[in-house]
């Protein structure tokens, strides 16, 4: 795979929830050695996916249909 720098910025996201092919993955962690801000995104985007999915889903109520 080749990427430019500028592609590599749009990873994080997708890196940060586990979502990148092993090529794209490779090519990412080298980047993410050299940039820091990357680096604190990718950290920050994977605080808050854990936190969503440990969220509490409430089913709703049953007369919510009804109104």
């Amino acid at each position: 795979m080749r990427s430019t720098s500028a592609d590599l910025h749009t990873l994080t996201g997708a890196y940060a929830v586990n979502a990148l092919s092993d090529t794209e993955r490779a090519a990412f962690e080298t980047h993410l050695i050299r940039c820091e801000s990357c680096a604190t995104e990718v950290a920050e985007l994977a605080a808050t996916a854990t936190r969503l999915g440990a969220a509490v889903d409430f089913p709703p109520p049953p007369q919510l249909r009804a109104r």
